[in-house]
Parts: structure tokens; C-alpha cells; sequence
């Protein structure tokens, strides 16, 4: 049996500079302070009658071309509500 032993150094690197990480934490704070700042808030949340009023209308375009696509939004419009608790 032959066996190969190989020998590797660690790898060295360089320390950073001193207050190099305080440098760096302050310009990833700037950067998301400043990226915060151009966001839009998050619209408001719909509500399962809306998203269920949406879906039939959208069934309602479909009806003369694909009915049977229609019945399916249709009928998924009706589960989201049921599942949803809306009456």
C-alpha cells in the first residue's frame, strides 16, 4: 500500500487595519439609513372578500372566451372565503 502524505501550510492573511470594522459598520449603517429612506410603506392589507371580489372578476372576462376556466376561478374564489372564515 503506498501512502502520500502532503504537507500545507495555513493560510496567512493580513490583520485589517485598525478601525477598519468601525469604518465598515458605519457605512452599512448609512447605506441601509439611506436605502430605508426611499422605500414606499407596504400597502395596506387586503382583505379574503376583496381578493374573493377580485378573482370574480376576473372570472367574469374569462366567461365567454373559457367557461370552464371561469367556473374554476369561480369555485376558487368560493374556497378562499370558506377557508378564510368570510360568509
Amino acid at each position: 500500500m503506498t501512502t502520500i502524505r502532503i504537507q500545507v501550510a495555513p493560510r496567512v492573511a493580513p490583520d485589517n487595519p485598525r478601525g477598519a470594522r468601525v469604518a465598515a459598520a458605519v457605512v452599512i449603517a448609512l447605506w441601509r439609513l439611506f436605502a430605508g429612506l426611499g422605500r414606499k410603506a407596504a400597502p395596506p392589507a387586503r382583505t379574503a372578500t376583496q381578493e374573493a371580489r377580485d378573482v370574480r372578476e376576473l372570472a367574469l372576462t374569462h366567461q365567454t372566451s373559457d367557461p370552464r376556466f371561469a367556473a374554476e376561478l369561480f369555485a376558487a374564489a368560493d374556497r378562499h372565503e370558506r377557508l378564510h372564515g368570510v360568509d
